[in-house]
């Protein structure tokens, strides 16, 4: 394949026309072919600056470029700068469309002097490509059944698949340097450690909860589970908070960035006393419809405590390395791959129970995590004395319902002085099954609000732990099981007291503050009122059955998530932790968190048994430039341009000639006004080409001489017009010639002879201009 650049001779004189009437200068001869490597290196310099562009941008790409939290220069106005971006990449993109045009032009040229010719419709290839509608016309298709005269495939299959790759590279070249000059705001990583914390993984992410709870009784007992942070109550003050704020009109109204942030319906976050664990947010789904179900992530406590410490010292050494002032980093991030709390659960509808009654409907789960049809369970010691406040119990369902972690009843106030449907004996009842288990997920901070709490993100649903088997009954198929030392811990007794002889659980005491689940005191018949609510308002007993889901499941999925982190804040010996993250106090307790695994001989230290490793990633976000999906996509247009850039150099300076002849349509209207007609290959085009055939045609550059000592002038003669040549083989082959640096022949019309060549500077042969 040859793709010859041009160059072109310029005299420095011309002759007057011979005519007087014809005014102005005339066309002096033209070189047709130069053998000068000076000319054909000036030729190929065209392609130098697209390329060289092309290798910064992606280069810069590759090896990335952090910018800044905004697009500035000295021009101060993102719009502008954004702007002058997608000029260059413009500028960029025209450059590339030149350089392909050298070639595509420089094979026509060939094709036509030197090969098998070229079809009538791709004459103008090098002028056509860059058009999309180019490739759909006849012009193009039209031309594809064309044979040369040496009939060699391979030679129209490169022609032809120049053309189409060319086209290609032209149409998608300012697309893909738009995407490697144009900065996009983005995510730029900035390091990863792996840290460990001390404690085995089944200590912090365990599937059974129902042994002997000890060391957390001895620190969470006596009434400060709800008022340290790691203990299983230490979300109560949050979520009383929280949920004291829902009525009928505000529950499920979630804000409309929500599904974008978490993928569910609704989040918040939930803080710790004294905030020794950062706040973890709890997200998830509450049912819709009477067939749904609700489900609740939260993050791990004893992983966002390490995460935050870490993070804090990430961000002094960052700024205390980096060259950008804090104010142009726009965002920090730092995430790991670790597993959060799930909890799902569905209750049944809402049941009026009187006071022998003792049978209530659980909802099962048949599968893993599908819920199917409700039972009744007859409860015994239900509460059968009435009261004027809710009750919330934990119930035990048998294996019949499934992988069931815990049951819980809600038992509504009692009615007084009512109708017969709510006598003074009866109350609203909702029993629920809850299930809980681990996911795999990536923890990381608050993309919105730096430091303020920690998400989990990226969940995957279909991986949760422990895993479920159907021929199995194990109290730990399918869900982490609860015992009753796990559970007073979870529900203790809540701090502040609900009226003068009611001592609320904090589950009792979260219900009682939300206002869809409230009961007036001032009077009877607002009670009533209440109770015959869950009944007769089909609507507003499912809100109500929804709120009281949504609770269960907070209070459960928080307590989980502090599973092991008490072990953060116990004392160790100092010598097993070279680098430590954190340290303070809490009322009777030193607690350390180490950052990497110690392998100290120290019988104190931990084994490397009883540390749990995790990676964490540290990013920023802001301006940058750096690999993606979409670079890697736009990669091999740049790359296909420098390949046939290459190509084409390197075929043109091995051959040594080039030439400058027919760059534009009007030259190659020039060259065809001044060449013989074709009446049998283009009869009756005078007025348009209908025929796809007509532009098969093949059309070959050739020189014709009126005399036998005439040097000729050169003409495009198409195929009937070649045969019809008194000597077609030794034409031809006179053309060949001029490949060699023997000879060079003028390109122009035969109205002022030739004279013999003389030779130019280094390998230029040109004619003499007088």
């Amino acid at each position: 394949m040859l793709i010859p650049l041009a160059f072109l001779r310029r005299t420095k004189s011309f002759r007057p026309l011979a005519t007087s009437s014809a005014p102005g200068p005339r066309e002096h001869k033209k070189v047709l072919v130069t053998g000068s490597l000076q000319a054909v290196l000036w030729r190929c310099a065209i392609h130098l600056l697209p390329i060289i562009m092309s290798v910064t941008i992606v280069t810069i790409n590759l090896n990335g470029r952090y910018i800044g939290a905004d697009l500035m220069s000295p021009v101060k106005s993102e719009t502008i700068n954004l702007l002058l971006l997608q000029l260059i990449a413009k500028s960029h993109e025209i450059m590339i469309v030149a350089s392909l045009s050298v070639m595509v032009m420089d094979f026509v040229r060939h094709e036509l002097m030197f090969g098998g010719g070229v079809p009538l419709g791709l004459i103008g290839a090098g002028i056509n490509f860059n058009r999309f509608d180019f490739f759909l016309r006849k012009e193009f298709y039209g031309s594809l059944g064309y044979a040369g005269a040496h009939d060699s495939k391979l030679r129209k299959f490169l022609f032809v698949g120049l053309v189409v790759v060319a086209g290609l590279v032209a149409f998608l070249a300012g697309p893909a340097s738009a995407v490697f000059l144009v900065p996009k705001s983005q995510g730029w990583r900035v390091g990863s450690k792996t840290f460990s914390i001390v404690g085995e993984e089944s200590q912090f992410w365990p599937d059974d909860l129902s042994g002997n709870m000890s060391e957390l009784h001895r620190l969470c007992g006596n009434g400060s589970s709800s008022t340290i942070a790691f203990c299983p109550a230490g979300g109560y003050h949050s979520l009383w908070t929280y949920w004291g704020t829902k009525d009928r009109t505000s529950f499920q109204n979630a804000p409309s960035y929500a599904k974008k942030l978490s993928g569910s319906r609704f989040y918040w976050p939930i803080s710790s006393p004294s905030s020794l664990i950062p706040p973890l947010y709890a997200l998830g789904d509450t049912r819709n419809g009477t067939n749904g179900n609700t489900f609740l992530v939260q993050a791990h406590a004893a992983v966002t405590t390490a995460l935050q410490r870490l993070a804090d010292n990430w961000w002094n050494a960052f700024l205390a390395s980096a060259d950008l002032p804090p104010s142009q980093v726009d965002d920090r991030i730092v995430s790991a791959e670790v597993r959060s709390a799930i909890v799902r659960l569905r209750c049944s509808d809402p049941q009026l129970l009187r006071t022998l009654d003792q049978i209530v409907t659980f909802p099962s789960i048949p599968r893993e995590s599908e819920f199917g049809q409700s039972f009744p369970l007859k409860i015994d010691g239900l509460h059968t004395n009435p009261s004027d406040h809710l009750r919330f119990s934990w119930v035990r369902l048998p294996s019949g319902f499934g992988p069931v972690s815990i049951g819980g009843l809600f038992e509504s106030a009692w009615g007084r002085n009512g109708t017969e449907k709510t006598s003074s004996s009866a109350r609203i009842v909702v029993g629920c099954s809850v299930q809980a288990g681990w996911v795999p997920s990536t923890l990381f901070t608050d993309k919105y609000s730096f430091w303020t709490g920690w998400y989990p993100w990226n969940i995957k649903f279909n991986s949760r732990t422990p895993s479920w088997h159907p021929e199995s009954n194990g109290s730990t198929n399918g869900r982490v099981s609860f015992g009753v030392d796990w559970l007073d811990l979870l529900t203790p007794e809540a701090p502040v007291r609900g009226s003068n002889t009611w001592r609320p659980s904090t589950i009792e005491s979260i219900f009682s503050n939300t206002a869809l689940l409230r009961n007036t005191q001032s009077d009877n018949t607002t009670r009533v009122t209440s109770l015959e609510g869950w009944i007769d308002d089909s609507d507003l007993g499912q809100k109500k059955v929804a709120i009281i889901e949504a609770i269960i499941g907070s209070v459960v999925v928080d307590g989980l998530s502090r599973t092991g982190s008490y072990q953060l804040f116990t004392p160790s010996d100092p010598s097993c932790n070279g680098t430590v993250a954190n340290s303070g106090h809490l009322p009777e307790f030193e607690f350390q968190i180490p950052t990497r695994q110690q392998t100290s001989s120290n019988a104190s230290c931990p084994s490397p048994h009883e540390v749990t490793t995790i990676k964490a990633d540290m990013k920023i976000s802001g301006f940058s430039l750096q690999s993606s999906l979409a670079s890697y996509l736009a990669l091999p247009i740049l790359l296909m341009h420098i390949m046939l850039t290459v190509i084409h150099i390197v075929l043109v300076i091995y051959r040594k000639h080039t030439s400058g002849s027919w760059t534009s349509l009007g030259e190659i209207i020039a060259l065809a006004q001044n060449s013989q007609p074709a009446p049998i290959a283009l009869e009756n085009t005078g007025a348009g080409i209908r025929s796809a055939k007509t532009y098969a045609r093949v059309a070959k550059v050739r020189i014709r001489k009126a005399a036998p000592m005439d040097r000729g002038h050169v003409e495009l003669l198409f195929d009937d017009l070649v045969q019809g040549i008194d000597q077609p083989n030794s034409t031809e082959q006179e053309l060949i010639g001029l490949q060699t640096p023997i000879l060079r022949h003028p390109a122009t019309w035969p109205g002022y002879p030739a004279r013999t060549p003389t030779p130019g500077n280094g390998s230029m042969y040109g004619l003499n201009p007088e």
